[in-house]
């Protein structure tokens, strides 16, 4: 039984070191409900054995009334003392020294009413020695040591002088007074040594706190997307990266890696089976990032999990596709220069044409189309070399609502098309975008022409609706370009913006290519919508905020 409250005292006070700090000053009261357990086992025991007569031989065997009494006031004062410790009505220490100080005069007294501490009663003591060391703060310990060693000393010479018998116990009474107080300082020792650790391992604990607060903060602020998956493929850490490269709002984790995304799951199930093959890339429909995930187990065997970056590699291919293009670019250059030449010549017969006086109304209108196209044609080739002069753009505040009117009347008019086939939706009535002018009409026509040419429904009619509305997540308009036609298959929805990619032969596929560009150099981003439940195609065109582009713009002049 001491062995064990002794146990359960070290084991409380070794807990204690894990404990946060906000419930220190509960814990000691249950080393104390602890010591009041055990002082109520010893009374029923000592009780039970002296009135059953069951060790009357030795218990109270000099005096049994004072042994009845001191046990009854024992077996009291150990219910109450039970019950204080539960109510928490006075502090903690303050009953630790009463209850030990009554403890140790009753203990004394039924030792003496056995016949000294032969009985082996006086052995009780060490218990409450030891629990006052590790309950009381400073040298309450040795307080106590004393006091017991006084008391059964006191004991010990009242029996000799009532009885007369020689003072032959008195070398056990100086065994008993050095173990009470060799047991106060060896538990001193061990408060010391847990106290210590205890300090330890709450600075440990800190430090722990303060590293994994670091690392949370370095994981989120990568720009690699980080998800870690346990054996059930569910998701224990995913980080802001991550969650806006997989299109993801509200992802708590745990929840799992399939229905948060498909994609991954099915390139981590490819690598579990084949680890050492390279996964595949990731590139949703939509999305601007496209991923290449790296796998790693963690722990033994993957017994923590796995580990998964996610790469965005978009910066490398967009480099990858600058380099291949750049002498592209130098070619699109001498041919865009040569055909300004003929260009030229055509616009300058048209001209010298139109000044005939021999033509009628109907040929100097086939002239003049000459001429706009011509025109329009040698815009078109400047903006096409200014991809890679981008330092030419003059970009200006453009009023959407006013613009858009303008450039539906134009579009139908050159186009033979029925103004109610274009619909104009203004869902914002202060729609401003910061564009070049020139590059934002050649954008929304090749994205129209698009539609006119791929965009027939069924019955071989075109409808487009120019959609205007405002972004409250980027604070700027944007405009979307939607027909009702057959879309884009979805296989090929991550290839429209290539350049020199197209459906058919007769395109030379740089239409959407060049707009990318165009929306690039003037802070704008284009992006295809599929259109799961309708059929038809979306073009979204979000323009970043104009106030902010216009200081940067304005800035840059400057420098």
């Amino acid at each position: 039984m001491i062995n064990r409250f002794f146990e359960s005292l070290i084991n409380q006070l070794t807990t204690a070191v894990s404990t946060p700090v906000y419930t220190l000053e509960v814990t000691p009261w249950y080393p104390v409900r602890l010591l009041a357990l055990y002082r109520l086992f010893i009374a029923i025991l000592l009780a039970s054995l002296f009135f059953s007569e069951v060790a009357t031989d030795t218990l109270g065997r000099i005096n049994p009334a004072l042994f009845a009494l001191s046990s009854l006031v024992y077996l009291g004062l150990s219910i109450l003392w039970l019950i204080s410790t539960r109510l928490r009505k006075t502090h903690y220490q303050s009953q630790v020294y009463v209850q030990i100080t009554t403890d140790i005069v009753l203990l004394t007294l039924m030792a003496h009413a056995s016949g000294g501490f032969r009985s082996g009663l006086g052995i009780l003591l060490i218990v409450n020695i030891g629990s006052a060391v590790l309950l009381l703060k400073g040298m309450a310990g040795f307080f106590f040591a004393a006091l017991g060693s006084i008391l059964i000393l006191l004991a010990q010479f009242y029996t000799h002088l009532s009885t007369g018998n020689p003072a032959d116990s008195y070398p056990q009474i100086g065994a008993l007074g050095a173990a009470l107080f060799g047991t106060a300082a060896l538990m001193l020792i061990l408060k010391r040594r847990v106290h210590e650790s205890e300090l330890l391992a709450e600075q440990r604990g800190l430090d722990i706190e303060n590293l994994a607060q670091l690392n949370e903060q370095i994981i989120q602020q990568m720009q690699n997307g980080v998800v870690v998956v346990d054996d059930d493929l569910q998701i224990r850490l995913i980080n802001r990266a991550a969650k806006m490269q997989l299109g993801l709002r509200d992802c708590k984790p745990p929840e799992p890696l399939e229905e948060t995304s498909k994609e991954l799951a099915v390139r981590f199930n490819i690598w579990n089976n084949a680890p050492h093959e390279k996964a595949a890339r990731i590139r949703s429909p939509g999305s601007p990032f496209e991923l290449q995930p790296h796998f790693t187990e963690l722990g033994p065997q993957g017994s923590a999990g796995t580990l998964i970056i996610l790469e965005d590699t978009t910066p490398y291919s967009r480099e990858f596709q600058n380099i291949k293009l750049a002498s592209l670019g130098r070619l699109t250059a001498s041919i865009a220069h040569e055909i300004r030449n003929p260009l030229s010549a055509i616009q300058h017969a048209s001209q010298l044409l139109a000044e005939s006086t021999e033509l009628d109304e109907n040929d100097k209108r086939l002239t003049e189309i000459i001429n706009q196209q011509t025109e329009r044609m040698n815009t078109i080739i400047e903006n096409i070399m200014q991809l890679s002069r981008k330092e030419n753009i003059h970009p200006v505040n453009i009023p959407l609502n006013k613009w858009l009117a303008d450039f539906k009347e134009e579009f139908c008019a050159h186009n033979s098309m029925d103004a109610d086939d274009m619909r104009i939706e203004l869902n914002t009535d202060d729609a401003n975008a910061y564009f070049d002018p020139t590059q934002l009409h050649q954008v929304i026509w090749n994205l129209c022409r698009n539609s006119l040419k791929y965009g027939r429904n069924s019955d071989d009619q075109t409808a487009i609706s120019l959609v205007c509305a405002f972004d409250p997540a980027f604070n700027a308009a944007y405009l979307e370009v939607i027909d009702y036609g057959q879309g884009v298959p979805e296989n090929i929805q991550d290839q429209i913006f290539e350049p020199f990619y197209s459906s058919g032969n007769a395109s030379p596929g740089l239409g959407l290519y060049i707009v990318r560009e165009l929306c690039e150099f003037n802070q704008a981003q284009i992006r295809y919508i599929d259109r799961k439940t309708h059929r038809g195609a979306i073009f979204r065109i979000q323009f970043a905020n104009p106030l902010q582009l216009e200081t940067d713009y304005r800035q840059a002049m400057q420098q």
